[in-house]
């Protein structure tokens, strides 16, 4: 249940970073409390890994604030989200996984389309991708 949920989340949250380069705050906290209840009736992980993967949001969060929005504040929160679904190695996985695609596409962008190197691009499709890896990764 809490995977089809999280797909939900990032599905959204990609759709509407790519159309709007912003995520909505309160949808993200509306999940994130969804996500709390849904451990309490079927615990996935141990408390303990899920501070983990919310801490990993919240380091995204303050490097957002040190580099003055050189990463969004949004994704951070995001991956606030993702950590109470995933917990702490998952989310890591999914935001380290994250990171390769956009660099891989970023450079693409770079080398192929001549765009210039500070142009902005959207996170959470890369990390709706990295979770879909993740899931097919599960399943095998």
């Amino acid at each position: 249940m809490q995977r089809y949920v999280l797909l939900g989340l990032l599905g959204m949250c990609a759709w509407e970073d790519v159309k709007q380069k912003k995520l909505t705050i309160m949808k993200m906290l509306l999940f994130g409390i969804g996500g709390m209840l849904l451990h309490l009736f079927s615990p996935t992980c141990s408390i303990y890994s899920i501070l983990w993967g919310i801490f990993l949001g919240v380091a995204v969060m303050g490097v957002s604030w040190m580099s003055q929005g050189g990463i969004g504040m949004g994704d951070g929160i995001l991956l606030v989200v993702t950590g109470v679904y995933l917990g702490g190695a998952a989310n890591l996985e999914l935001f380290l996984l994250g990171i390769l695609l956009a660099a891989i596409w970023a450079m693409g962008l770079v080398l192929i389309w001549k765009k210039k190197g500070k142009e902005q691009i959207a996170f959470a499709p890369f990390l709706l991708a990295s979770y879909l890896a993740m899931l097919v990764r599960w399943q095998l």
